[in-house]
Formats: structure tokens, C-alpha cells, sequence
């Protein structure tokens, strides 16, 4: 297998929290989802929210400094990284919708993603 996957659920401030992360050789990934439930999304419009952010162990193209963390959360080591909420809400938050306990399913698509961002010419 390519990369180590896991997913966790937690409550944060007592909101739930899905997570699903990935480690891999060149670096890894991680998705978050909170749910705030339905008052929130009555009163705010909108009930998740998320992101979903790429771990790089060496730095990526685009990077033109040292390591943005000396001692990675979920690498374990230096990485550069880079993330996007707005990717979640447009793309991840409705993908998990329609498949919520289908984990998987969602690792799988979340392979492709890392693939894309880790390994580029393994995905073409």
C-alpha cells in the first residue's frame, strides 16, 4: 500500500470532527470535517465546514523557503504544506456526503488527490 491511512472522529469543542489523513514516502495528506449542526447552518448558512491539506516531506515546486513546520503534526518531521477550505466545501464536504460511512470510498479519493500533489508523474 502506498500510503498509511486513518480515519478518526473526535468531538472538538463539541462539535463532531471526522478526519481521514495519509502518510506516504514523499509526504502526506489530511481532510477535516466538522459538523456544527443544524442550528449553525439555520443561523449561518451552512452546517460543515473543512479543509484538506498537502504535507510535503521535500520542498514542492512552488516553495521558496525553508520548512514551514520544523516538526510536522503528521509527518513527524519537516514539511512544507499547503491547504484549502474552499476545496473542501466546493469538493470534499459534498463527496463525503454522499458517502459518509463509506471510508474507502473516501481514501481512495483522497489517494488520487495526494497522488496529484506528491507523486505528479505517477499520476499522469
Amino acid at each position: 500500500m502506498k500510503y498509511r491511512c486513518e480515519y478518526t472522529y473526535s468531538r472538538r469543542f463539541g462539535k463532531p470532527l471526522h478526519m481521514w489523513t495519509l502518510v506516504g514516502a514523499r509526504g502526506g495528506l489530511h481532510l477535516h470535517i466538522t459538523d456544527y449542526g443544524e442550528e449553525h447552518e439555520q443561523e449561518h448558512g451552512y452546517r460543515y465546514q473543512g479543509g484538506i491539506e498537502v504535507h510535503w516531506r521535500f520542498p514542492p515546486d512552488h516553495a521558496s523557503g525553508p520548512p514551514d513546520h520544523d516538526q510536522c503534526w503528521l509527518l513527524k518531521a519537516p514539511c512544507w504544506h499547503d491547504g484549502s477550505s474552499l476545496q473542501a466545501s466546493e469538493t470534499w464536504i459534498p463527496i463525503w456526503l454522499s458517502c459518509k460511512d463509506d471510508h474507502d470510498h473516501m481514501f481512495a479519493m483522497l489517494a488520487n488527490e495526494a497522488n496529484r500533489h506528491l507523486d505528479p508523474e505517477e499520476d499522469k
